[in-house]
């Protein structure tokens, strides 16, 4: 059977455009796997009984849900002056990294590919990260999804998600890159706008079918709603209609003679006092019936907001029961032991640093969050939350708001117990810092008054933890640690 070609692919597959066919799922290419080859027909073709569809994809869940993620929580300091410091910040280390030589190796390809977008003014408009898809289908902190499996086994090496937002519609396009092509080009200024600008147009394309869906319902209900004005006229014709009759014909009756203008002043009143009486009970009319109209609204207005709160609780209670996520696979024995191995070697050498320090009487090393630390480290390796650049910063920032929380004189335990953790969760997801053990380390060092010495212990026991990560997890072909930068 012969491939097939884009226009192929992209009749099999509506939201899946192919412009060139994987290398290792291609029949002519000399890099053809016919695993990959089963993978990619999985994806594209839907005849097949084994075919996997695209079903609604959560956050997080699969290459599309982690990439929209990451953009999330990569755009928060892409606006203002906290723009200006991340970019002050990324070109520091940079310099640092090429006058040290700290240029980190990754053997397995697995980093973060990213180049800066807008760079005409110096200024950092957006960010394109190219994300290593067999990384994230090995990721053991990414939730399983049978999709992204297949992309890591066809072939799709390396996937960039680009973000838009047209008029409150968001959403994002996924665009996938040949790895045996050059990074260079890939990388390069012209291609990254290219792509940026081609995510705006498809977004924009989608977008606006919302409002054609819209319009054309608009114009199927135009009739009825024209019918429903129509209505409402006729019915006020109908309704003053009687009382105008009826004061037009008594006036044609009292004054259309001269003879009885002048003689029976008796029937004028008692017209006059007929009038009255029908003027009083139309306006009696109208209003009972401006009173049941607005209990009508009354009504329809407590109907609707008794359905949209029906609709929110069955909405709730679809995500209490869960997502559409599998549950990810267990470790197997080998990467059990690297755990163990790591977690072991780390806290022999911690504890015993405390009970030194114990023995003097004068400063404690605080070792209940390198636990959580090292339980990331060694089972959640590539989650950006075990980082070291995430562990030590966050770790510092925690220190930090304990020490200034005792300085107010006016909070007692219960008060830095609830403002430290609040506060070190915020900053940190604010400052793409986020790392769990922080908000342990905050409630720890809230609740007694530590010194400056036990602080900076605690950062030398976090330190300590990076470089046994590091060593140790090194060591196994299936992991790598850092897989970021360090700063």
């Amino acid at each position: 059977m012969m491939p097939p070609n884009a226009l192929d692919v992209k009749q099999h597959r509506r939201s899946l455009f192919i412009k060139r066919i994987p290398q290792e799922a291609d029949y002519n290419s000399p890099n053809y796997n016919p695993s990959a080859r089963d993978a990619f027909e999985r994806l594209t073709v839907t005849t097949r009984l084994d075919y996997c569809s695209k079903n609604a994809t959560d956050p997080g869940v699969g290459v599309a849900g982690a990439l929209w993620s990451e953009s999330n929580n990569s755009s928060v300091l892409s606006t203002g002056a906290l723009a200006v410091v991340q970019s002050g910040v990324q070109t520091l280390s940079d310099k640092i990294s090429d006058k040290l030589h700290l240029h980190i190796s990754d053997p397995l390809n697995r980093s973060i590919r990213g180049m800066v977008l807008g760079q005409d003014n110096e200024q950092v408009s957006n960010r394109v990260l190219w994300r290593d898809i067999n990384s994230l289908a090995e990721d053991p902190d990414q939730p399983y999804d049978e999709r992204l499996q297949l992309f890591a086994k066809a072939g799709f090496a390396l996937a960039a998600g680009i973000s838009f937002n047209i008029r409150g519609f968001k959403g994002i396009v996924v665009f996938f890159a040949n790895p045996h092509a050059d990074m260079k080009k890939l990388s390069d200024n012209t291609n990254s706008k290219l792509i940026e600008f081609a995510a705006q147009f498809i977004g924009s394309a989608v977008a606006v079918r919302v409002p054609l869906q819209n319009a054309k319902l608009l114009q199927t209900r135009r009739p009825i709603s024209n019918w429903k004005i129509l209505r409402v006229k006729i019915l006020a014709v109908i309704k003053f209609q009687r009382p105008i009759h009826v004061k037009n014909r008594g006036r044609s009756r009292s004054w259309g003679s001269p003879s009885l203008r002048r003689s029976d002043s008796f029937h004028m009143l008692r017209r006059a006092a007929s009038v009255a009486l029908i003027n009083r009970e139309e306006s009696f009319k109208i209003l009972s019936e401006a009173t049941a109209r607005l209990k009508s609204d009354v009504k329809k207005s407590v109907v609707d907001i008794q359905h949209q709160s029906k609709v929110k609780t069955i909405k709730w209670w679809q995500k209490v029961q869960g997502g559409h996520a599998s549950i990810p696979p267990s470790f197997n024995n080998t990467q059990c032991l690297w755990t163990f191995t790591g977690v072991l070697s780390t806290h022999v050498v911690l504890s015993r640093l405390a009970c030194f320090l114990a023995r003097g009487g004068q400063y404690r090393l605080v070792i209940g969050p390198l636990g959580a630390l090292t339980t990331l480290q060694y089972n959640l390796t590539a989650a950006p939350a075990s980082q070291p650049r995430n562990a030590f910063f966050a770790q510092g920032i925690a220190l930090c708001t304990c020490y200034l929380l005792h300085k107010f004189p006016g909070l007692d335990v219960y008060h830095r117990c609830t403002l430290a953790p609040t506060i070190v969760a915020t900053l940190t997801a604010r400052l793409g810092l986020i790392h769990p053990p922080a908000g342990a380390t905050s409630v720890v060092f809230s609740i007694e008054n530590y010194g400056i010495e036990e602080m900076i212990l605690f950062l030398v026991g976090n330190l300590i933890a990076i470089v046994f990560a590091v060593t140790i997890n090194n060591m196994s072909e299936k992991r790598q640690y850092p897989t970021t930068k360090w700063i």
